[in-house]
This record gives C-alpha cells, structure tokens and sequence, in this order.
C-alpha cells in the first residue's frame, strides 16, 4: 500500500478497506477459503509508516519501494500517491508482475493511463481503479432516470465532481493544502467529464 500515511488513504483505504476486511476475519472465497489480507505500507517518511503501522498493530512497512515489490508474498500492488507520483510506481510494479489497483485518476493524462492498462494487459496482470463514485446514490438515481427514459434523447451531459473545498477565509480549509498546488501534485480543480451525443 504506497501512500497511504496521509489522511484519505489511512481511513479510506487502509482503515476501513484492508484492515476491515482483517477484523471481519478476511474475505471468504466460493470455495470455503478465506484471504487474509496482509498489508505493507510504504512511502517516504519512515516515522510516518512506523507510527501509522505501531497505530494499527501492523509490523510491515518500508521507504524502499523496490524492496516491497521483490517479495513475492507481496501480489497486489496498491497505489493511493499523488496522481503526479504514481506512474512510477505503477511502471515499477507492473515490471514486478505485481497486480494493480491504485486510487484515481491513475495518471495526468490519458495518454499515461491507457499505458498503465496495456502494460497491465500485456503483463496478464489485473488491474483495477477505485470507483467509489460510481455507487453514489445521486448517481444510481441519475441512472434509473435515463434507464427509464426520464431524459428523453439525451445529447449532452456534463458532470463537475469534486469535494466542498473551503478556501479558509469563512471556514477552515478540510483538505491538506498540496490539494490546491498543481506543482505539488494536486487533483484540484474537480474531476470534469463532458459526453456529447445523439
């Protein structure tokens, strides 16, 4: 797990993903087995990982990212960096034959993401992207709608997703502030789509 010292990845990803699943006794398989899920957090801030790790009685945890990825009980590579700091990462671990899954957007651009994919496919490997969003309950809703025929023909859609960012002045700021410098890797504006049709 690289990244995840920070405050979406701990709670989101490593707290109430991998180490929910390790309190539920791990994820039962068609065939009766269980995975359990044995997590090795890796960044660039060894204090960091080690009081994250000592905080949630994890033992395993590295700034060498080589390292983590030449253990080969290590399979599922997960990527939660900045979105500007992962396509090494990825590059590396698809090299390692690792499976992928890492945090969106998987790249800076489409050029990047579609070549994480076809490295991935090339490799065999799975891969996959957190969709979180996708199960919102505005979005279901949204889907009945059109499912339904709400919309009629629908020619043009656009969609602007993002967090209620306060800038500070009249409320304090609830997102750490590489959040708002493009230079430091930032997702900021929202995630934007536009789909035309006919």
């Amino acid at each position: 797990m690289n990244g995840v010292t920070g405050r979406m990845g701990t709670n989101q990803h490593l707290v109430r993903s991998i180490l929910a699943i390790r309190e539920q006794g791990g994820t039962l398989l068609a065939d009766g087995r269980r995975v359990m899920p044995e997590p090795v957090l890796v960044g660039r801030d060894r204090d960091k990982l080690e009081a994250l790790a000592r905080s949630h009685g994890l033992s395993r945890y590295t700034t060498n990212l080589d390292e983590a990825l030449d253990d080969a009980a290590n399979e599922v590579y997960f990527d939660a960096q900045t979105t500007a700091a992962r396509a090494d990462g990825i590059r590396r671990a698809v090299d390692a034959g690792k499976a992928i899954y890492c945090e969106k957007p998987t790249a800076v651009d489409t050029g990047s993401a579609l070549d994480f994919f076809r490295r991935c496919r090339k490799a065999g490997l799975k891969n996959g992207v957190v969709q979180d969003k996708l199960w919102l309950p505005g979005f279901i809703k949204l889907k009945g709608l059109i499912d339904a025929g709400f919309f009629g023909r629908i020619l043009s859609v656009r969609g602007e997703f993002g967090y209620w960012v306060f800038d500070g002045s009249t409320q304090p700021p609830q997102r750490p502030s590489w959040n708002y410098r493009k230079e430091d890797g930032a997702e900021w504006p929202p995630t934007c789509f536009a789909i035309g049709g006919t």
